[in-house]
Order: C-alpha cells, then sequence, then structure tokens
C-alpha cells in the first residue's frame, strides 16, 4: 500500500506539498508525478543518524540562548546582531500556510529562527553537519529549502531578512586518537534568498498533476536514466 495520499486530479480537493515535495518536483517532475498520483516511492537512502543528532544538540544548545535571550557565541564571533527568536507557542517550528487561489498548503519543519536586532526582521537558519577539509558549496536542495521557507513565512506577515544562514558542525577526521569523541569547527554559510521562482513552479505542480500523463524521463534524473538503461538492456 502506498504510504501517502494518491493526489485525485479534477476534483477540486486541497493540495498539500512540504517543503520536500516541491524540492523533489524541482529535481524530477516526472519521479514527483509518479510519487503523487500512484503512490510510488523512487528508491531512497538509509537515515543520516549522527547528522539527527547533531541537529538535535545544536537545538538545544540554542534554546540555551534564546531562553536567556543572549546571543550566541558564533554570532559574536561573525559580528552578527542576532538572537534566537522567542516564540509563545512551543510549536513554531511547524509551519503551514494556504494558497486560497491554488488551493495548496505548504507545509515545513525549520531548525531555527534568529532575530535581526539590527534590522527587526526575522533570520533563517538550518543545521547541518559534515565532515570536510574542503570548502563548502551549498548543495541547491538546501538552497531551494530556504527559499520555500522564506516564501511562506513571507505569505504569513513576517519580514524576513534577505539572507539565511546555516550552521555547519564540520567534524574533524584527522585526530590521532579517537576516544570516542568527535570534533566539531562550527562556522556559518550565509546564503541570499531567492523566492521568486516559486508561484510559477506551484501552477505548474497543479498544471502537472491534474495532467492524465506524467512528464517525459528528465535526463538529469539517476531515477528515470536508471529505469531507461534497464528498458534497454531488458528489451
Amino acid at each position: 500500500m502506498p504510504r501517502i495520499k494518491i493526489y485525485q486530479p479534477h476534483q477540486n480537493e486541497k493540495l498539500v506539498l512540504s517543503r520536500t515535495q516541491i524540492s523533489n518536483f524541482k529535481e524530477c517532475p516526472r519521479c514527483f508525478f509518479i510519487k503523487q498520483r500512484y503512490g510510488i516511492n523512487p528508491p531512497g537512502s538509509p537515515p543520516f543518524l549522527l547528522n539527527t543528532a547533531v541537529d538535535n544538540l545544536l537545538k538545544n544548545e540554542f534554546e540555551t540562548y534564546r531562553n536567556k535571550q543572549e546571543p550566541h557565541p558564533i554570532f559574536i564571533e561573525n559580528n552578527l546582531n542576532f538572537i534566537p527568536k522567542q516564540f509563545e507557542d512551543e510549536k513554531w517550528r511547524n509551519i503551514k500556510y494556504f494558497d486560497e487561489k491554488r488551493n495548496i498548503e505548504i507545509t515545513g519543519i525549520l531548525d531555527d529562527i534568529w532575530d535581526h536586532k539590527d534590522t527587526n526582521e526575522i533570520v533563517l537558519a538550518d543545521y547541518k553537519a559534515t565532515s570536510t577539509p574542503k570548502d563548502i558549496n551549498l548543495y541547491i536542495g538546501f538552497r531551494w529549502q530556504m527559499d520555500i521557507y522564506a516564501y511562506v513565512l513571507k505569505q504569513k506577515g513576517f519580514k524576513v531578512h534577505s539572507k539565511a544562514y546555516f550552521l555547519y558542525a564540520n567534524a574533524d577526521r584527522y585526530k590521532e586518537k579517537f576516544d570516542s569523541t568527535l570534533h566539531f569547527n562550527m562556522f556559518l554559510k550565509e546564503y541570499t534568498i531567492n523566492d521568486t521562482w516559486i508561484g510559477e513552479t506551484l501552477d505548474t505542480i497543479r498544471s502537472i498533476l491534474d495532467s492524465p500523463n506524467p512528464p517525459k524521463n528528465y535526463e538529469e534524473c539517476k531515477n528515470c536514466n536508471y529505469v531507461i538503461n534497464v528498458n534497454k538492456q531488458l528489451s
């Protein structure tokens, strides 16, 4: 049985899209169509449990500074006049916005929001864990993630700062001794938000899902290419 609600075209029903689903559409419209219309998921990957652990630890750490309304040391280190934003609602990380015109609800789960004390704007932040000696180029899916969050929060009336931040925990893999401890170097990666593509993308998603036929195979999609190559060999 499919693990997702199968979309029924032309039924005028509300379409609920998570931030991840919108990113999946950007990566491959065909795979997105097959999943939403038929409930068939593309091959997945094992969960990154160490990344999840780092994510939880950072959230706990930032909660301490949120409760005290003090800047985290990473802000001071980077000369940023930020403070973790306080919310009355304990479920503030879960965001959603209903687009009445398109009958689409967008949902997402935030890692963090910071107050920009100089501009009175909110600053979007996301935690990432990695282990590399090289400079990090932001994966395009990470950029889409921030764009979508910014779009949703703007629609809900928030003043969103043009810069978002990824807080990276970079594990040092070159220590001589492990001692059952990972040592992390913390740094911020800045990203300029671009949410201008989202409205058109939502229109395209609705149009494609209401179509009787799936989009063509996407040349840059590894799943589509796998199916094509297998069919060639077996035909």
